[in-house]
């Protein structure tokens, strides 16, 4: 065995490292696990720019008390040299349903406190989107989400607000990455008793419901807003609405219902197992809305029940999946992109109807997301700005919208299932989501007949459009070699054609260039900072491909569009097996099966 491997576990197997933690590594040096042992020794879980996530369990390369503890002593450090001194520094804590995320939770609690920052923490698990907007209302200074989001059970994560409710961006994310390095996992970390920094005043238990009722007053009023503008349109609705709602066992169920309640002749049916709190997401492979396996029970119900529409959040509830009955009442998900265009029509169109479409309106979008949005906007007069992947980066470009004066922010989304509309919460929010769709849903039925036929309306006035992504995983040093090496040859030896088209535009985020193959024109990439991410453009195609800031794989996203036509379905059928054509040759190109 590596003797650095060796070397590093043995450290886990001894004080300060608590007991189950000692016999845990102890365990795999007895069994000789090499292949265990490094994978949780070869580095350090790595505290990225916007926090961190991984598999649970101990070692340097796992989410555990000891390396949350060093993410937040950083962070405490940080913050610190922030300080002017006039007022204690103080920073909001949530967790979600995940195995440990309340204890994780409270060690970070704990290490603020042991620093002399004022910790306010929520008693339960509650909605990542609160936590941004609990940031923002009581003017903390950071803000700690205890979240996988979506990823399977054996994951946990950390992520980190700025002080405007928006996950941190640079030139502050570096600087935290950089104090948490300096960072000694088993002699650095500074705790105080959970109840002792009670008693001291530096922590806060956010007890009485006080915030996230002024939230909800907040979500409300939005609401209002938009059913104001299409209130003409759905005035021969003669019925109710029926909804069934899963949380897939995650923090949506503390808010979503009451706000779906909210909206007048609406009929709401939780999923009852998956209301439940659960850790191990037992009654799904993965609890993520995107996912069509996940919503399986919402969507039982909903047949059985006669409902128009499921609607699924994940465990964190900042993102929203949908399915919606087709001709046959059989149940059908949409894509992260058809609900996109679907909210912005109907979201723009409300602002239109009722006066409320501000000067300069803006839509954010993000380069991998749907190009359909661009057309619907015209029609509304509204430009869409597109960002790099990533919902800090809608945040960062609303903030500065307020800044300079150059944009009002109405909408954005990405295809990840992330939606956010208002001005007072940033970062995707699965309430106000939730709250969008049963709207679209609303207008869609009075004005169409369905959802369905709605966005066939939309393909047929503004083009056909679709999308499809593909990820890899792969796991360990290994993997992350083979990542590497996958994006240095692809930017190396770029496809010179996609699906028989020629590449007319190539753009290296991370090199800030854009190459013209077919007259060897070079120019910079501007307005948008580095990333790892390359696209290729042919007339009708993109094609993106981007390492996972998060999780171990490789994503390649495809855009195929085409024009309008009446025959929607066999159109869109078309696109799909030209994709399934043109990804397999992609992927056989460069080595991936």
């Amino acid at each position: 065995m590596d003797e650095d491997i060796l070397r590093k576990a043995e450290e886990w197997t001894r004080e300060p490292f608590d007991e189950y933690t000692q016999q845990e590594i102890a365990g795999l040096i007895e069994q000789g696990n090499e292949k265990e042992l490094v994978d949780r020794f070869y580095k350090t879980l790595e505290f990225g720019t916007g926090g961190m996530r991984g598999i649970m369990g101990a070692g340097i390369n796992r989410m555990n008390s000891y390396t949350v503890g060093r993410a937040t002593q950083g962070l405490a450090v940080f913050l610190l040299a922030q300080s002017t001194g006039k007022d204690p520094m103080s920073v909001a804590i949530a967790y979600d349903s995940r195995n440990n995320s309340k204890c994780f939770a409270e060690e970070a609690t704990s290490v603020l406190a042991a620093n002399g920052i004022r910790a306010y923490i929520y008693p339960e698990l509650r909605p990542t989107p609160l936590l941004s907007f609990t940031v923002r209302h009581l003017g903390c200074d950071a803000g700690i989400v205890l979240t996988a989001s979506h990823n399977p059970k054996e994951y946990n994560g950390y992520k980190v607000y700025g002080s405007d409710g928006g996950q941190v961006i640079s030139p502050e994310d570096k600087m935290i990455v950089d104090h948490v390095g300096r960072v000694d996992m088993a002699t650095g970390i500074k705790r105080i008793d959970f109840a002792k920094g009670k008693e001291d005043g530096l922590i806060h238990v956010l007890e009485g419901n006080r915030v996230e009722s002024i939230y909800m007053e907040q979500v409300r009023a939005f609401q209002q807003g938009v059913e104001k503008g299409i209130a003409d349109d759905i005035a021969g609705l003669d019925r109710n609405i029926k909804v069934v709602y899963t949380p897939l066992h995650g923090t949506g169920i503390t808010l979503v219902p009451d706000a779906l309640k909210g909206v007048s002749g609406t009929e709401v049916l939780c999923e009852p197992v998956q209301s439940e709190p659960d850790g191990n997401f037992s009654t799904t492979p993965s609890p993520n809305p995107e996912d069509p396996v996940a919503l399986t029970r919402a969507i039982q119900l909903a047949e059985k029940e006669g409902a128009d529409l499921v609607i699924a959040t994940d465990p964190d509830c900042d993102r929203m999946g949908l399915a919606v009955p087709d001709a046959s009442g059989k149940f059908v998900t949409i894509t992260g992109n058809q609900i996109g265009c679907l909210l912005a029509n109907v979201i723009a169109h409300s602002y239109t109807q009722s006066g409320l479409m501000p000067e300069k309106p803006a839509i954010i979008s993000t380069i991998v997301s749907t190009e359909m949005v661009h057309e619907i906007a015209k029609e509304f007069r509204t430009t869409v700005w597109e960002v790099l992947t990533g919902f800090k980066f809608i945040a960062m470009l609303e903030r500065e919208f307020e800044s300079k004066g150059t944009g009002n922010f109405i909408y954005g989304f990405e295809e990840s299932y992330g939606y956010l509309a208002g001005t007072f919460v940033r970062d995707k929010d699965g309430v106000i989501g939730s709250l969008l769709a049963l709207l679209t849903v609303k207008y869609a039925i009075a004005q169409h007949g369905s959802v369905l036929n709605m966005l066939n309306a939309l393909f047929r006035t503004y083009g056909l459009f679709q999308e499809f992504q593909r990820s890899f995983m792969l796991k360990g040093a290994q993997g992350a070699e083979q990542i590497q090496k996958l994006m240095k040859d692809l930017r190396a030896r770029p496809p010179e054609s996609v699906g028989g088209e020629r590449v007319n535009c190539v753009k290296d985020y991370l090199k800030q260039k854009v190459y013209y193959p077919l007259d060897g024109e070079v120019e910079p990439l501007t307005g948008l900072p580095e990333s790892n991410v390359l696209q290729f453009y042919t007339d009708s195609i993109k094609v993106s491909a981007r390492p996972s800031g998060t999780e171990p794989k490789i994503k390649f996203y495809f855009a195929l569009k085409a024009p309008a036509r009446d025959d929607v379905e066999r159109g869109m059928s078309a696109l799909k097996e030209r994709y399934e054509q043109i990804s397999g040759e992609f992927f056989n190109r460069i080595g991936l099966e």
